[in-house]
């Protein structure tokens, strides 16, 4: 899992939200934060799931999908993991759901590592 090292999520999430046209101070509207905030995420190299969620939600883009890739998870857990995740037009139920995936799926990660 060498790839995880060159992995920014920040910079991630920024590259995406530059192609959304969408304004820094939308964005932290809709994040329900300050503008600060929304520049901090930006410099992260981690982030809590939650928040990728929510931010993937927000801009309807798969990161959980592009982490999946560029980790090399993708191919090692693709035939036991379905993560088709698109953020249109989900409900608040629906993505709880994602969430309960997700959260089942890093408990099955960190359950194979011991």
């Amino acid at each position: 899992m060498a790839q995880q090292a060159n992995l920014h999520i920040g910079q991630l999430v920024k590259a995406v939200f530059d192609r959304s046209g969408m304004s820094v101070a939308e964005f932290a509207r809709q994040l329900n934060c300050e503008r600060t905030n929304v520049y901090t995420i930006f410099r992260r190299r981690t982030i809590d799931v939650e928040l990728l969620v929510r931010i993937s939600y927000i801009l309807n883009h798969n990161f959980l999908d592009d982490i999946m890739q560029l980790t090399g998870l993708r191919a090692k857990y693709s035939p036991s993991l379905n993560l088709n995740i698109s953020f249109d037009n989900r409900t608040v139920d629906e993505t709880e759901t994602v969430m309960k995936r997700l959260e089942n799926f890093v408990a099955s990660l960190t359950n194979s590592k011991k």
